[in-house]
């Protein structure tokens, strides 16, 4: 995978988190990834819920904010840039 197309794959996955989860915000890539047999970007994508964003202001200063956030490990398919898989990913604290 190609500078360009890893561009192009992480930003169908935020387009995909965007259109599955409409209450996420503040999407940002977090990491991204080639498979080892290269048919497949595996992609990171962490968000926070439009619900938390008020609390998170209010506790900003004492919390870690990453805590805070949703993450998703979505796996895109390097030709079709189809969605294949989604799942909860966490974050090492």
């Amino acid at each position: 995978m190609d500078i360009v197309s890893a561009k192009v794959a992480a930003d169908k996955a935020m387009e995909y988190v965007r259109e599955l989860a409409p209450e996420a915000k503040c999407i940002a890539l977090e990491g991204i990834e080639l498979s080892s047999n290269k048919d497949v970007g595996e992609v990171i994508v962490g968000y926070a819920l439009a619900s938390d964003i008020p609390q998170m202001a209010l506790v900003a200063a004492n919390v870690d904010m990453r805590s805070r956030r949703t993450h998703k490990r979505l796996f895109i398919d390097a030709e079709t840039l189809e969605l294949r898989k989604m799942e909860p990913y966490e974050i090492a604290a």
